[in-house]
């Protein structure tokens, strides 16, 4: 009898489907290796990083957030194999950078201490490579050869990644660093984790300081939740599905909607009954719903906003299909949720002003 593996999931596939740019590439890798997804493109479906990368993983999901889409990656080892032979490893990692003036600082920005700190670099090589591991003396394997088109179809097969985005990694620069000593471990890890890390930013100063309550409409992927972080003070948002946390340890427990939303609302009646100004994130689809805050509002005193995300319908879907199991709405939801926040209507739904994504830049 012939056995059949299973191969990557429907959900996987339209994740990595919907990536339209090496950033998207990127994460989708560093949620891979953060055993957040099941499946990558390169490697046999529902297998996630060798073991040896697992303390790796820290630094390469870094890499990958900072803009580098990493490929391969080793740590530096020098121990008698399996097979009674001899292996040495020399640390090193190999990937792609995007080919503009962001993605030519960020070059710079891993070349420059790499070089430094005596690595080995190779940018857009069209050598026969770097040796990388040794059995026995002999040389095994080599990294930072230029793949050629066949190549990169092996590790980004044409049924998961887009046409155009194939085009783009085509174009991208190909870089890897290695270290030249076998066997050693830390080197290059740190050289490229102290590169690549920024420290957090001072938060900016909020656009919007006016007392009111702000209620954000609008379908899972709009942006709602990155908006309010941006735009509005610190403090000042309640979000359904952290509420759903604190009361299911997940926000992917529907059941516990009702539980979220009665401590929810607690909260938001008290800020309202205090004046101050508070932003609700959550999708706010039916107007029901929005009528219900708008009221509240009103009842306090306070004029009640509507904020509009104006992200299109497929863009949502878009960002939707890349998101970890847990955050990701099922299409059919996200459809309805759009087709019902499109009936927006200030007057029937109580609004004072509405505001947009224009509005707040």
């Amino acid at each position: 009898m012939r056995l059949r593996l299973p191969g990557m999931s429907r959900t996987d596939r339209a994740r990595w489907r919907a990536a339209r740019s090496i950033a998207d590439l990127a994460e989708l890798t560093a949620l891979w290796l953060e055993g957040q997804i099941a499946s990558h493109p390169g490697v046999m479906p529902n297998c996630g990083p060798d073991e040896e990368t697992t303390n790796l993983v820290p630094v390469l999901a870094l890499a990958n957030r900072a803009g580098y889409l990493t490929d391969n990656s080793q740590p530096g080892i020098a121990e008698t194999g399996f097979d009674g032979r001899w292996w040495a490893q020399r640390a090193a990692v190999t990937g792609w950078v995007r080919r503009d003036r962001a993605g030519i600082d960020l070059v710079n920005q891993i070349v420059a201490p790499a070089e430094a700190a005596g690595l080995i670099v190779c940018a857009d090589s069209h050598r026969d490579g770097v040796a990388v591991t040794s059995v026995d003396g002999h040389d095994y394997t080599t990294f930072g050869a230029r793949l050629s088109k066949r190549d990169l179809r092996t590790v980004w097969p044409a049924p998961l990644i887009h046409r155009d985005l194939f085009r783009q990694l085509q174009g991208a620069i190909q870089l890897t660093v290695i270290d030249p000593e076998y066997g050693r471990g830390d080197l290059l890890w740190d050289v490229l984790a102290k590169a690549l890390y920024t420290p957090p930013a001072r938060p900016a100063e909020p656009a919007i300081t006016e007392p009111g309550l702000y209620v954000l409409v609008g379908p899972a992927g709009c942006g709602k939740s990155t908006l309010a972080a941006r735009h509005f003070p610190a403090g000042s948002v309640l979000e359904l599905d952290a509420f759903r946390t604190l009361a299911a340890g997940t926000r992917a427990d529907q059941t516990a909607t009702p539980s979220a939303v009665t401590a929810f609302d607690a909260i938001l009646t008290a800020r309202l009954e205090r004046g101050l100004l508070t932003v609700l994130d959550a999708t706010h689809a039916e107007a029901r719903h929005r009528r219900k805050y708008t009221d509240l509002a009103h009842q306090h005193g306070l004029r009640a906003i509507a904020v509009l995300p104006d992200t299109p319908t497929s863009e949502c879907q878009r960002r939707n299909a890349m998101r970890p199991d847990e955050t990701r709405v099922p299409p059919r939801i996200l459809r309805g949720q759009a087709r019902q926040a499109a009936r927006f209507n200030t007057k029937a739904d109580g609004f004072d002003a509405v505001l947009a994504s224009a509005d707040l830049s």
